[in-house]
């Protein structure tokens, strides 16, 4: 057999979680390009990031009962035109990719869709969460940016189609698996307004802005679903602080922690205070193993409670070290077709704008739900308030 990297509790867990599809936790960022990007150019792009994060040059294979390891295999980047041209708009293209469904032991794929109308192209990565967190995908795509560099414009009179990028290793396994999946999103609207709220806040509370999200993500709920309790479950970086810049060989490496709200009536203020000490409580024992959910008071242990999860990409601005105007959209959704949450919310700043999504599963959440969940969400951001009494 060939030698392998035994996948660690996380991401053993994604992975399993993937093949069974209890959250089918694939990852998909979408990121758009000046110029139109074309196969040669791609596959060169591409080759020199499968060359310095060697988590893209792997597959993942069973070892044995439940576990499984990481096996290193053919490094080539190879490219293969789309049969039909898939849609341009953004979003669309999002949730098309965000449905097609990884094949067991492939850790992602890439497709390339030049648009010479707009003169740009859109570049969808959807990689296994077991070989994704915020913090990689932040560096995958300032790196991926640099080394597309500029493309010209389509000076031909035939448009450029979109194409397909994989490893070679993969080339004779269909990109459709056929899998079912049922995951979807709906965007909030972030305002200027509203953007202005959350940093004021920020400044007087002493809150971070991911304090103030997920007290309101929790508010909301709690507002839209008449719950006595809920379940909160928030994914923190392991990270070194003081790593950003050495070479990245680990792509996963979250703690994921759960909090129950609602045992007692909060409003939107106290929904905020009550998440800010479940984020200190939790910060206190990242690394170590899970106790009971964080609670101020005990909840009824036969309550039923829905799950809700919060997850924040970051700040990519701090992050794209070439020059300005090389990315102009950046966007990242987790498959939630699963089910095991009620909604998640996928949180990420980029050019100085908030980009809120609120991703769920079509078997378990109806689109009029989540657009209603969506306007509670929108509600309690234009009534946050401009400081809160910290004690």
């Amino acid at each position: 057999m060939q030698s392998y990297r035994l996948l660690d509790e996380t991401e053993q867990r994604f992975h399993q979680n993937f093949l069974h599809r209890n959250g089918n936790t694939q990852v998909t960022s979408l990121l758009t390009v000046p110029g139109c990007v074309s196969a040669l150019r791609a596959r060169k792009a591409f080759s020199q990031l499968v060359a310095d994060y060697p988590f893209l040059r792997q597959k993942i294979v069973p070892v044995g009962g439940e576990q499984y390891g990481f096996v290193q295999i053919e490094e080539q980047v190879h490219s293969s035109p789309c049969a039909a041209q898939p849609p341009l708009q953004p979003d669309i293209l999002l949730r098309l990719e965000l449905n097609r469904v990884l094949g067991d032991q492939e850790c992602w794929r890439a497709l390339v869709v030049p648009d010479p109308e707009l003169n740009q192209t859109h570049i969808v990565l959807t990689r296994n969460h077991a070989i994704s967190d915020g913090y990689s995908t932040a560096r995958l795509v300032n790196s991926l940016a640099g080394y597309l560099g500029v493309s010209p414009s389509n000076s031909d009179k035939q448009k450029p189609g979109a194409f397909h990028l994989r490893l070679r290793y993969w080339r004779e396994y269909p990109i459709e698996t056929g899998k079912a999946s049922h995951a979807d999103f709906v965007r909030l609207q972030v305002s200027a307004h509203v953007a202005y709220r959350i940093d004021h806040l920020r400044a007087t509370s002493g809150f971070t802005a991911n304090t103030i999200w997920g007290g309101v993500l929790v508010y909301s709920y709690l507002r839209h679903a008449s719950v006595p309790a809920v379940d909160l479950f928030t994914a923190y970086s392991l990270r070194d602080p003081g790593s950003h810049g050495q070479p990245l060989s680990k792509a996963c490496m979250i703690d994921v922690r759960e909090a129950t709200f609602g045992d007692e009536p909060l409003d939107l203020p106290g929904c905020i205070k009550r998440y800010g000490r479940v984020v200190s409580q939790d910060k206190a024992l990242l690394g170590t193993k899970p106790g009971k959910p964080a609670n101020q008071r005990p909840v009824a242990e036969d309550t039923v409670r829905p799950t809700l999860a919060f997850t924040n990409t970051g700040l990519l601005d701090r992050f794209l070290t070439h020059p300005g105007g090389r990315v102009l959209e950046f966007s990242t959704l987790v498959n939630r077709s699963g089910g095991n949450y009620e909604f998640v919310l996928h949180l990420g700043k980029f050019n100085g704008t908030w980009h809120a999504a609120l991703a769920f599963s079509s078997l378990k959440v109806d689109r009029v739900t989540a657009l209603a969940f969506k306007s509670q969400v929108e509600a309690a951001l234009d009534a946050l308030p401009t400081a809160l009494n910290i004690q």
